[in-house]
């Protein structure tokens, strides 16, 4: 798993932690929210998602996950252009 963790954040959008979904199934990406929410770790995380733009039948992943998330009641908006753009969530855990 691709991600990293800063706990000692003193701005609020700095992200407590960043996972980078390049490469996982939508399976993957459901189990990986699912412990998130489950668990309830982290209030702030940076979904990195991609644009789905290599993908052979086109963009999976960004619909998927941004479906999920609102399906579970889960806050979430697109990251600024610096942070990664329309190929990046920001999702609160709230």
């Amino acid at each position: 798993m691709s991600y990293y963790a800063d706990k000692g954040n003193k701005y609020a959008q700095v992200p407590d932690l960043v996972i980078d979904f390049h490469g996982y199934t939508t399976f993957e990406c459901q189990e990986v929210t699912d412990k998130l929410i489950r668990d309830r770790e982290y209030s702030h995380v940076r979904m990195i998602i991609g644009r789905g733009k290599r993908s052979a039948h086109g963009p999976v992943l960004p619909d998927f996950v941004k479906n999920y998330l609102t399906s579970q009641n889960i806050r979430w908006n697109q990251s600024k252009i610096q942070d990664g753009g329309e190929g990046s969530l920001e999702v609160f855990f709230e």
